[in-house]
């Protein structure tokens, strides 16, 4: 059976790594992209399981790489959950209006991480511990 594929697209890379990481301890294939441009080249390569989006990037914010990604993807039912510091009631409202499936807000917690990725795919018993 093939892992699912988590494509974490965010800025930090030390957080992205340190996710990454804690992702594949779980069993999770995770792709990493530093900004959309690296996100739309990897996205075209791979079809991913699960989008963890970051909202704050250079160049192109991850808002305006959600909306494409939705205008774009032929899996209309690709789950892409926003990953952000800025979280607010209206970013979180932002995001969703943009197309994502949910919001989890900068920093979370293991448990919360877990939460999120357990409403779309199957985690192993020990994962992200």
């Amino acid at each position: 059976m093939s892992k699912p594929v988590i494509l974490l697209i965010d800025d930090e890379k030390l957080y992205a790594e340190v996710i990454k990481e804690a992702l594949e301890i779980s069993g999770m294939e995770v792709l990493l992209a530093h900004n959309a441009m690296d996100a739309l080249n990897l996205f075209q390569q791979v079809t991913p399981d699960l989008i963890l989006l970051d909202v704050m990037m250079p160049e192109v914010d991850g808002l305006s790489l959600l909306r494409w990604i939705r205008e774009h993807s032929e899996n209309e039912t690709l789950p892409i959950h926003v990953v952000s510091a800025r979280a607010q009631p209206d970013d979180r409202k932002t995001a969703i209006a943009a197309g994502a499936n949910g919001f989890l807000a900068k920093p979370f917690t293991v448990d919360e991480m877990r939460e999120v990725i357990g409403q779309y795919l199957p985690l192993s018993p020990k994962s992200l511990n």
